[in-house]
């Protein structure tokens, strides 16, 4: 039972870790559950037995993909810098499937839950990475600081200065970090 269990384990990992190359790749409307159990070695069969459909098995990749980021983005501290910096190494890896996802959200009400699912995540991120940071009252107030906050520090923002404006790593980290200390002074200047 063991042994079943842990190569049931590394299948699906084998099957999320394909999906994933073919998702940094392709567009998500180009990748097929065949191109996904192609590049992991397993049957159509198997994948469909696990899933039950395409759509069952997206989510079940975007679901493990957002945990996985957001595992990786915990700062250890409260620091700002080590936030952001962690946060910028999440999206150094991540950031391009991100952005696609986004373009593509409108075709596909999956992708929509799940781009749903990691704003709201995003938004946990900067809540917990910056508590000590924001104001306890009013809410409104609250409310404001953390969403100056999450468009400081969202993806859009890191591929402007990566992608578009063609920043290295650590200019968009240095910039991401300006802005969120840009916030926090105007929060003590107010």
């Amino acid at each position: 039972m063991v042994a079943r269990a842990e190569a049931a384990e590394r299948t699906t990992e084998k099957i999320f870790s394909a999906a994933l190359e073919l998702f940094r790749d392709r567009p998500f409307s180009e990748v097929t559950v065949q191109a996904i159990t192609d590049r992991a070695g397993v049957s159509l069969q198997t994948v469909l037995r696990k899933f039950g459909s395409k759509e069952g098995l997206f989510e079940a990749v975007g679901q493990e993909m957002l945990r996985t980021v957001m595992t990786s983005r915990r700062p250890a501290t409260s620091d700002v810098r080590v936030a952001v910096e962690t946060l910028v190494a999440s999206y150094e890896t991540m950031g391009d499937v991100g952005w696609r996802g986004l373009c593509e959200e409108g075709q596909f009400p999956w992708l929509k839950q799940q781009m749903d699912k990691a704003r709201a995540a995003h938004r946990e991120w900067v809540e917990q990475s910056f508590a000590h940071l924001l104001p306890a009252q009013p809410k409104a107030e609250r409310d404001r600081v953390i969403l100056l906050l999450f468009a400081a520090t969202d993806f859009y923002l890191w591929k402007l200065f990566r992608r578009d404006l063609g920043l290295g790593r650590q200019a968009t980290t240095e910039r991401m970090i300006d802005l969120v200390n840009n916030v926090v002074r105007g929060l003590r200047d107010e």
